[in-house]
């Protein structure tokens, strides 16, 4: 059972609520509120559409909808070029090195290369000159491994001070924690908590809390997500950057250096919210 599902049954027993599993793995089970059942999967809840996961999982789409509502890394989605010819139609460079000169073009080094979908810091790429763009973007579009893409993102690069994961529900903050790296070893992954001795730390600053809560309101105004976890960064300059959202985070750092309680509360406002 993943910490995710263990902790929302930790939150129905806490509330009362009966639930029924259906997989012998324990990630898979429905709860019953008010006459209507509920099924909760793997890191998936039911709060959340079809529609909207698809767009939390799509960087370029999530960038095209939201880059004029919050401040974003100017980003750029470019469609592998070698890929079967019925995917032409996407295609504004035909090879690499087309890819490459827009790059260029666009955007200064040191920028980053990334897969337009996936998680956990897979097929991220800071690149400093020509050689490594080639590189990275090559990496991104091997078939032969099962980190590819079809689509390759080239983004602006910012200095971060400070990276945090925000959680909402229906548009109100929960909780968030800034992912430390002091004293780790980076690990050859740009994602912080990937790092060797890396870890969550709670937002307890009530100042701080009020800067995330402003800088993340226009988002919930412009388009309601249900649920989300929102990975922000804090640049040198102090200004705050939406890097990217998930519809459906993991709560395995947290809980391993926080412990349960902030994720539990969390689940019982989900289950509240299924009540109304």
């Amino acid at each position: 059972m993943n910490k995710n599902i263990e902790t929302l049954k930790e939150a129905c027993n806490r509330e009362g609520i009966a639930y029924q599993d259906y997989h012998a793995s324990g990630n898979l089970f429905s709860v019953e509120i008010g006459n209507k059942k509920h099924i909760f999967a793997n890191w998936t809840t039911p709060v959340t559409t079809q529609s909207i996961r698809l767009l939390c999982a799509d960087k370029d789409y999530f960038y095209s909808v939201f880059k004029d509502v919050i401040k974003m890394p100017n980003t750029r989605a470019f469609f592998n070029p070698y890929s079967d010819e019925k995917y032409t139609k996407y295609l504004a460079e035909k090879t690499i090195y087309e890819i490459i000169d827009v790059v260029e073009a666009e955007f200064v080094y040191p920028l980053i290369i990334k897969k337009n979908k996936g998680s956990w810091g897979s097929n991220v790429f800071k690149v400093n000159n020509r050689h490594e763009l080639e590189r990275g973007i090559l990496t991104v579009y091997d078939a032969r491994s099962s980190k590819f893409d079809f689509v390759c993102l080239a983004q602006e690069y910012i200095e971060i001070d400070a990276e945090f994961r925000i959680v909402y529900l229906d548009g109100e903050y929960q909780f968030g924690y800034e992912k430390i790296t002091e004293g780790a070893t980076f690990t050859d992954n740009l994602s912080p908590l990937h790092w060797e001795g890396s870890r969550a730390a709670l937002v307890r600053d009530s100042a701080m809390i009020d800067r995330i809560e402003t800088f993340c309101a226009p988002l919930f105004e412009f388009l309601m997500i249900p649920y989300c976890g929102l990975d922000i960064a804090l640049d040198k300059q102090g200004e705050f950057w939406l890097i990217e959202a998930n519809s459906s985070p993991g709560f395995d750092h947290i809980i391993r250096h926080e412990g349960i309680e902030p994720v539990v509360a969390m689940y019982r406002n989900l289950l509240a919210l299924l009540k109304e």
